[in-house]
């Protein structure tokens, strides 16, 4: 069964082998150089709580290399399951082969263990190492981004990208046996899956952990730490607060700046603060602090980013393992 599995697989095992070691090449040559030139000028920075010119220059000259190898790692989940789920078992169906192979010595069941079992940790082997190849070479710019619960960053660190694997693959192998024609299943798989990310992403993940609410009274100590203020295209409208609170955490929600009444307050009624060129955000805090205002918002704290992780990482392969009991009981149940 194990040479059947190759046999049949060699090509998709070949094509995947040939990606990953390109993009060890790749991921290794650029990252080295990457880590060298933050080692030498960003770590080096004699103020790092308030950052350095260099860094915007650092972190742009690499922007299109992060962002194609996150495209690599949030779509290898993907294609596993188009290229590798899908064909599994719709493949033999179309081709009338699965009669001759399930009526022989080897059982459906055993038939179909011994190819979920090696293809799924195939599938969690090839995720593996390219989510360590990108958390590695990314390290540096997370850690001064302070950006890893971005939907497409923590999606494609840490654990997150077995979950996907394991779930996309078992995804196709369900819906190749149910709709029984490759194709059709390929894309069906697509799209659940790309439908599942979307829902996950927007409003399970915000709810996996109790979010934690604060107030933040705007003086020059707070504004030093948030990201920026603004009103926006019209300077009579509201004024938002970018990433408030503690670095790191994820803002879930966060009020316009009000009153100590509660009332939102516009531009017009700041703008000889916000107007005014020569402050910082700590001089904009410290002209602000008179008027006694205050932003509310929520967030889950940077402690929590590990346990977001797993409990995502979780929930996809439990997803995938109730997949693989389906196919289980359908092929033993419902075979030709």
């Amino acid at each position: 069964m194990i040479w059947l599995t190759w046999r049949q697989f060699r090509f998709q095992a070949t094509v995947t082998l040939t990606i990953l070691a390109a993009a060890t090449i790749y991921v290794m040559t650029t990252g080295l150089r990457m880590h060298h030139a933050y080692a030498a000028d960003i770590a080096a920075c004699p103020h790092p709580e308030i950052g350095c010119r260099f860094f915007l220059s650092f972190q742009g000259s690499y922007n299109a290399e992060e962002r194609l190898l996150e495209m690599l790692v949030f779509a290898a989940p993907a294609l596993i399951g188009i290229f590798w789920g899908a064909p599994l078992i719709a493949a033999e169906l179309e081709r009338g082969s699965h009669r001759m192979l399930w009526n022989q010595s080897v059982t459906p069941t055993r038939w179909l263990a011994v190819k979920l079992a090696i293809l799924a940790l195939a599938a969690l082997l090839t995720a593996a190492v390219l989510s360590l190849l990108l958390t590695w070479w990314a390290s540096p710019l997370d850690q001064r981004s302070n950006d890893r619960f971005a939907a497409m960053t923590f999606g494609t660190r840490g654990v997150t990208p077995l979950g996907y694997a394991a779930f996309a693959f078992a995804l196709g192998t369900v819906l190749g046996l149910l709709i029984r024609r490759t194709l059709p299943a390929m894309a069906v798989t697509l799209a659940v899956f790309i439908a599942l990310q979307i829902v996950f992403a927007a409003v399970l993940r915000p709810n996996l952990l109790p979010s934690t609410a604060a107030t933040m009274p705007i003086n020059a100590t707070t504004m030093s730490q948030v990201g920026g203020i603004g009103t926006g295209p019209d300077p009579s409208g509201p004024v938002q607060i970018f990433r408030p609170g503690k670095a790191d955490a994820w803002i879930l929600s966060a009020t316009n700046l009000e009153n100590s009444s509660g009332h939102e307050i516009s531009g017009n009624q700041v703008s000889t603060c916000l107007n005014n060129q020569s402050l910082d955000l700590t001089g904009i805090g410290d002209c602000l602090a008179p008027y006694n205002l205050h932003i509310d918002y929520t967030y889950q704290p940077a402690d929590n980013y590990w346990p977001l992780q797993w409990l995502e990482t979780g929930f996809y392969l439990a997803l995938a393992a109730l997949l693989g009991g389906a196919c289980f009981w359908r092929i033993r149940r419902h075979r030709d």
